[in-house]
């Protein structure tokens, strides 16, 4: 197993929906980038569901202007080429973070990220160097 990578036993015959996300995230330069099998807790609402999960952490200085891959399955974006397409029903966005779903045949895999920004002693808006991103993905 690649180091960084976190597992617990895998017994589900799930398909492994998170193997694209974890790949492609693995090119960012990041602080931390993990993958666990089997359950987690839903980051949309709180219940427990089984399958995989991903959490990656990098800062604006370590990527030194490397873009984050977009996730969103819009037409023309490498997802929707892959069979991805929204889930309409789940998305919130605000400031500095946001939440939302993409979806492939009984995948359903939600999208959350955070960059949050802060109002400094001068007034100025900051953004935060942190950006922080959970991948959950399960069978509906």
């Amino acid at each position: 197993m690649p180091a960084g990578v976190a597992s617990a036993d895998v017994t589900t015959t799930q398909p492994d929906s998170c193997a694209y996300f974890f790949d492609t995230l693995q090119t960012v330069p990041h602080e931390s980038l993990s993958r666990h099998q089997g359950e987690y807790e839903s980051t949309w609402n709180g219940k427990p569901y089984q399958g995989c999960e991903v959490k990656f952490v990098t800062t604006d200085a370590l990527r030194a202007g490397k873009a984050v891959p977009v996730f969103e399955a819009f037409p023309d974006s490498e997802l929707y080429r892959l069979g991805w397409r929204m889930a309409p029903s789940i998305g919130a966005d605000g400031p500095g973070s946001g939440i939302f779903a993409v979806e492939k045949g009984s995948a359903l895999c939600l999208i959350r990220w955070a960059q949050p920004a802060y109002l400094a002693d001068s007034g100025e808006i900051v953004q935060s160097d942190t950006l922080q991103m959970t991948i959950q993905c399960r069978e509906r």
